[in-house]
């Protein structure tokens, strides 16, 4: 099965031709909740393979491994969405 970006309006999905990394939702209850905070989708349970793609970080978001890797940093937030626009009607 093909992991997909669980952000609202994403469809970036882990496949071999596709150069992009994907971050699970932690499993740290106090960063796990600014994760589903951040991500605003309703009726939302995550699975043990959920995932959100770098897209929704920002280069700040990540640092430089000792091995030279770039890899997200532990206190990283999700803060890039593409959220629909908020539609209200007057009556």
């Amino acid at each position: 099965m093909v992991e997909s970006c669980s952000a609202v309006n994403c469809c970036n999905s882990r496949r071999k031709d596709v150069i992009m990394k994907f971050h699970r939702i932690p499993r740290y209850p106090n960063m796990r909740k600014l994760w589903l905070h951040a991500i605003r989708r309703e009726n939302f349970t995550p699975s043990t393979t959920t995932v959100i793609c770098e897209k929704h970080f920002t280069p700040e978001d990540y640092e430089v491994s000792v091995h030279g890797n770039k890899v997200l940093k532990k206190v990283a937030v999700p803060s890039v969405f593409d959220f629909p626009a908020q539609v209200y009607f007057h009556l």
